[in-house]
């Protein structure tokens, strides 16, 4: 039984501390639609996908994730 309550703790522990990556898409979009543009951001966790997103947002306008 003791074995079996230390297996969950540790497989639990595992799955809390391990993240969870995908691939989101950053839009940035301007008053000219022509300037347009989408950049991929793989392997990214949610946070950091919008934090880089927002980077994008100082230098060229309006980016937000999609």
């Amino acid at each position: 039984m003791k074995r079996l309550v230390y297996s969950a703790i540790a497989i639990l522990g595992i799955l809390s501390v391990s993240s969870c990556t995908k691939t989101y898409t950053c839009s940035c979009t301007f008053t000219d639609a022509s300037k347009n543009f989408d950049v991929k951001l793989e392997d990214m966790r949610k946070n950091d996908a919008k934090t880089t997103c927002d980077d994008y947002s100082v230098y060229v306008g309006n980016c937000v994730i999609k």
